[in-house]
């Protein structure tokens, strides 16, 4: 059974696609979710408190998989820092499938600050999550790090360029992908040389050209 809580944060997600953040009214979001305003504001202040649990449940659910890769005790940590790259990539075909839904709920006066919340969350998750695994290649002997903190920081910034490149290629905004595989080359030697491995053990050419492609093939069907 669906709970109440959910259920409004559900309404408010169609509502918000639908009519727009701004058209969008608590009595049109009390109505939905068949509540009564008491119910409501038991469990928000407001619809922007809504909005806010919405796009920051897709950094909750990237954290997820950070946990999981860090509590694999199967895999080696260098398969387990590649399955990191590949997993996030998979949590954002996901996500592209309601990219109509998603993307209008940046669309709204003042969204700048609640982005750059978004943003900082998200880095400071990514930084996190990698000095984790850094320190247990380092524990486990195929790492040789001297700096994790700081390279777990630098690499939850290449990440996010990354991603930011690859999605301006597949939207059709930028045509640059002689840039991004000449990107992804230099993150490859990067992450190799300084994790302290002999040879390219982390094949993020190959991951990244693959990503790009299903991502660009998912854009292309969506809009036929």
């Amino acid at each position: 059974m669906v709970q109440l809580k959910d259920s409004i944060v559900e309404v408010a997600y169609d509502l918000f696609a639908t009519k727009g953040y701004e058209k969008t009214t608590i009595a049109d979001i009390i109505k939905g979710a068949g509540a009564s305003k008491g119910g409501f504001y038991h469990h928000f202040k407001s619809k922007e408190e809504i909005l806010e649990k919405i796009i920051f449940a897709s950094i909750e659910s990237i954290t997820a998989y950070y946990k999981e890769i860090l509590e694999d005790t199967e895999s080696t940590v260098v398969e387990k820092f590649s399955e990191s790259f590949y997993r996030l990539n998979e949590v954002k075909k996901t996500s592209i499938k309601d990219w109509d839904k998603i993307k209008k709920l940046y669309i709204f006066k003042g969204n700048h600050l609640l982005l750059k919340r978004m943003g900082e969350a998200f880095e400071r998750e990514t930084a996190d999550f990698y000095e984790k695994l850094i320190h247990q290649g380092i524990e486990k002997g195929e790492f040789h790090v001297n700096y994790p903190k700081q390279l777990g920081a630098l690499w939850s910034r290449e990440v996010i360029k990354f991603h930011q490149m690859s999605r301006y290629i597949f939207t059709g905004v930028k045509d640059n992908e002689d840039e991004f595989y000449d990107m992804l080359r230099f993150n490859e030697d990067l992450i190799n040389s300084q994790l302290g491995i002999q040879g390219h053990k982390i094949h993020l050419l190959e991951m990244g050209d693959v990503y790009l492609q299903t991502m660009k093939k998912i854009v292309s069907e969506r809009r036929l």
